[in-house]
């Protein structure tokens, strides 16, 4: 069996995949799932991210298994940069790419990429407090789970556990808006995922992808960027029908 490997994104880490895990689990209880984390974040928080979106490559896949040859790769954000330059860089690794709210410079301005209002609101949040923070990154990537208490006390847990320093944070939003992506897609089945109404990035970057790559769009009608999180059983159910039960 093929492993999954799922990618996160800014101030992101494998726990913060938790939603989705479970529900691909359900779906299919021997899927072999790994969630390596980049520089910066998880348990590697203490170490300083790259300001460039290649250099985090090969800390990341020096947590893979051993033996393995190929994988599905599954990402997020800044996480489908890191997919996609690895699925250039290594195809005969790549089985299938699914980028999921993604954006790349090539294809998209800056002001599509990134909702400097949502942003700020976001980083606003930092002098008030861990818990403010975390709030309201969840207010403004996953909307419908506003007020969720009990998530919001796993993010604390992971954040506590894991500090995202704010040096990190800022490296890796310097490495996402440099990245430019590919002209030509991957040699490797590839769809895009978007969000129509994702709060934090615009839909029409991941749009923008797909149409200049010629690959496959699938949009869910949602809010939020954390489409894993927001629509963890409908995205895994799709995943699994597209690539997962075939390869």
């Amino acid at each position: 069996m093929v492993p999954i490997v799922l990618l996160r994104g800014l101030l992101r880490e494998s726990g913060h995949w938790k939603a989705l895990i479970e529900e691909l689990k359900a779906v299919d209880s021997q899927l072999v799932i790994v969630t390596p984390n980049v520089a910066g974040n998880g348990e590697l928080y203490e170490q300083e991210s790259p300001t460039r979106i290649e250099s985090m490559l090969p800390q990341v896949m020096s947590q893979l298994p051993k033996g393995c040859e190929r994988y599905h790769l599954i990402a997020i954000s800044m996480g489908s940069m890191l997919a996609s330059h690895w699925a250039k860089a290594y195809p005969e690794q790549v089985a299938s790419l699914t980028l999921i709210n993604p954006s790349f410079a090539r294809f998209s301005p800056f002001w599509q990429r990134i909702n400097l209002l949502a942003l700020g609101s976001i980083l606003s949040r930092r002098v008030r407090g861990k818990r403010a923070f975390q709030e309201q990154i969840l207010n403004v990537t996953c909307p419908t789970h506003q007020g969720d208490s009990s998530l919001l006390n796993y993010h604390l847990e992971l954040a506590s556990l894991h500090p995202v320093s704010l040096q990190n944070a800022l490296r890796q939003l310097v490495a996402a808006a440099k990245f430019k992506g590919f002209d030509t897609p991957p040699n490797c089945i590839t769809q895009v995922i978007v969000s129509s109404d994702d709060q934090l990035v615009s839909c029409e970057c991941g749009k923008a992808i797909a149409n200049h790559w010629g690959v496959e769009l699938k949009q869910f009608e949602s809010d939020a960027h954390d489409l894993p999180l927001a629509q963890s059983k409908a995205l895994a159910t799709h995943l699994y029908d597209w690539c997962l039960d075939k390869r």
